[in-house]
């Protein structure tokens, strides 16, 4: 009896021990204070920004970060914070708990991504990227991207967006990416497009079809030009239906 009772004693006192030591690891890790923050930047991203430029803006944004409790962070409104910078997206924040031993080091972990621009707007007075989205995106004073500068002002919302499209299949296009330099925004909506090459312009119209004109553009690259070269040209209109016309100087 005294042997079963022993025995009995002994599993309390263990499981008051684990318990006890459950219950201070909990007590432990509700305590721990964030020490680091650590960012990563998508790999995909243009790094208009660095991890530090983040770290930053997170020490700006008001909310109590080092050296306040991880569990009183307010993650949620952090991740609005960083989602009103119009450079960032995708923005995610978790709290991460290290443990060394019977001690616990806090991280303030942060993912983001950054929107890839795909046309610039450069005028007397303003100067931005837009992305897929035409989500303005600000210059960056250490990143430059090597896309199409359109100057100008947008007319309406149709033009701007198939302005985006337009400007997104150049960039992807091997040939058209070396060979457009810039495109002016008429006021009504028309577009003139400078080539790297050449003392002309190309009447583009509108950005709708734009395909199509490219094609019908490139064909007179390499058929037209070949022979004749584009010296002889001040102009090259695509914007007629299913024509390209060609002015002389």
């Amino acid at each position: 009896m005294v042997k079963k009772i022993s025995v009995i004693l002994g599993w309390l006192c263990l499981a008051g021990v684990v318990g006890f030591t459950i219950y201070f690891a909990y007590a432990q890790k509700a305590a721990v204070k964030c020490q680091t923050i650590v960012v990563f930047i998508s790999p995909d991203s243009p790094h208009f920004i660095d991890e530090q430029g983040i770290i930053d803006m997170v020490e700006k944004s008001g909310e109590p970060i080092i050296g306040h409790r991880l569990s009183d962070i307010n993650i949620e409104q952090l991740e609005s914070r960083l989602n009103t910078f119009t450079t960032l997206k995708d923005v995610e924040i978790y709290r991460k708990i290290e443990a060394h031993g019977w001690s616990f080091h806090g991280k303030l972990v942060i993912n983001v991504g950054e929107r890839t621009p795909v046309l610039r707007i450069k005028t007397a007075s303003e100067d931005y990227y837009l992305d897929m989205e035409g989500i303005k995106i600000p210059i960056s004073s250490t990143y430059i991207e090597r896309i199409v500068i359109a100057s100008g002002i947008f007319p309406d919302e149709t033009i701007k967006n198939n302005l985006i499209k337009m400007a997104d299949f150049v960039n992807k296009d091997k040939f058209w990416r070396a060979m457009i330099e810039q495109v002016l925004i008429q006021p009504n909506g028309e577009l003139l497009l400078i080539p790297q090459v050449g003392d002309y312009l190309i009447e583009f119209g509108k950005p709708d079809d734009y395909e199509l004109k490219f094609r019908n553009l490139k064909a007179v690259y390499q058929h037209g030009f070949k022979n004749f070269g584009w010296n002889k040209y001040k102009a090259i209109g695509v914007k007629y239906q299913n024509q390209v016309v060609c002015t002389k100087k």
